[in-house]
């Protein structure tokens, strides 16, 4: 008599089981998803519709290496600024030597065997900053008259390009000297700083660590008083350098260059993915540009990328908005001629498609801008075969 009320329940449970299971699932999924409201996945390539290149205002260089040499048409010049104490007690000691030792991390343009390069130390008798420091005052920051009696600083062997290797020269002691005398007289500004300018054409140019880097430039001073020598380092400073090109040569397709600010915009027609104005949702966008090898050259050294910005104006070409941007890297590295560099630059495109109105383009410029003289040169949006591509996949309701 117990066992067929539990009978009973077992098989009131298995019916209200199977009744809830019989729905259909699609029917279910249907109360939750209105049909309106379904996605469906599309893939599209889009060919630029333009682009420009154009060369904006000076800036000097400020990133991790300051740049001295020369390869047509590309001259750079480095300021060096030391902070310096001295010792009270070097105001009447006898200086034996001062040596500055410099640390190459980057060349541009060297050639193979290379032709031996020259820089000569100017002393730099008006004052400057790193941050605000500007090319037109290099000619009255070191006449040509203000060349000192320093060995010149040369450098002949591609080996030196090594991470840590450094190149030496004596510094002229008569400037030492004067700045020591500076720096006991309370009165006088406190400045002490010299430029290398330059000397041979067509050497290539160099790059030498910052200061605030493990390998910063540093001037050794050696000195004797009272017949025991001692030494006193400096090695932390401000530099910077100023890249020119005069004239400035711009190649057939679309140009970016580091050092002497020149970039380029690549603009793209999305109205046929962007039609529905907020009901796109871009899963990821692939922009690709195919490089003009031959006319392209990477320092030893540098970083083999260029950077996609969202460019922030109609008008002012140099804006940006910092906040969208994709580096582009390329595809297979053992490719020497019309190699491919990939873009991710989804965040660009949504933006885009969200705000019609900020679609000026995508503006390229040089990863290290501020640090090499780095140049790409890509086919523009007239070739026929390589012009620039977006590979776009999108979401749309």
């Amino acid at each position: 008599m117990k066992v067929y009320p539990n009978l009973f329940i077992i098989i009131l449970f298995l019916v209200v089981s199977i009744s809830g299971c019989s729905q259909s699932p699609t029917s279910v999924g249907n109360k939750l998803i209105p049909v309106n409201s379904k996605y469906s996945v599309h893939n599209t390539t889009i060919v630029a519709a333009g682009d420009t290149t154009f060369k904006f205002s000076q800036i000097n260089g400020s990133g991790s290496s300051i740049l001295v040499g020369n390869y047509s048409p590309v001259n750079a010049t480095a300021l060096l600024l030391f902070l310096a104490t001295f010792p009270d007690s070097m105001a009447t000691v006898q200086i034996d030597t001062a040596e500055l030792t410099l640390s190459a991390n980057y060349g541009w343009n060297v050639p193979f065997p290379p032709t031996p390069a020259q820089f000569e130390i100017r002393e730099v008798r008006s004052s400057w900053l790193a941050s605000t420091v500007t090319v037109d005052s290099l000619n009255n920051l070191i006449p040509n008259s203000a060349s000192t009696n320093s060995a010149l600083i040369t450098v002949t062997n591609l080996d030196t390009l090594s991470v840590g290797r450094t190149i030496t020269t004596q510094f002229d002691t008569s400037l030492v000297r004067k700045w020591i005398n500076i720096y006991a007289d309370t009165l006088l500004p406190r400045f002490f700083s010299i430029a290398l300018v330059p000397r041979t054409t067509n050497s290539g140019i160099w790059g030498f660590s910052q200061f605030g880097s493990g390998s910063a430039p540093n001037l050794e001073i050696i000195y004797e008083k009272n017949g025991v020598k001692d030494s006193v380092s400096l090695n932390a400073g401000q530099g910077t350098f100023f890249a020119t090109s005069n004239p400035l040569q711009l190649s057939a397709g679309i140009q970016t260059q580091g050092g002497i600010s020149v970039y380029s915009i690549v603009k793209f027609n999305l109205k046929p993915v962007s039609d529905s104005i907020n009901k796109v949702i871009v899963n990821n966008a692939t922009l690709l540009l195919t490089l003009k090898n031959s006319q392209s050259t990477i320092g030893f050294g540098a970083a083999d990328s260029v950077t996609a910005y969202l460019a922030g104006s109609a008008t002012q070409l140099d804006s940006v908005g910092a906040t969208y941007f994709g580096y582009g890297y390329r595809k297979d590295t053992t490719q020497k001629t019309n190699s491919v560099y990939t873009f991710n630059i989804t965040s660009l495109i949504q933006q885009w498609i969200n705000t019609p109105s900020t679609n000026f383009g995508a503006e390229l410029r040089e990863v290290d801008a501020t640090s090499t003289v780095n140049k790409h040169v890509f086919y523009s949006s007239k070739d026929s075969t390589y012009a620039p591509k977006l590979t776009i996949t999108y979401t749309r309701k």
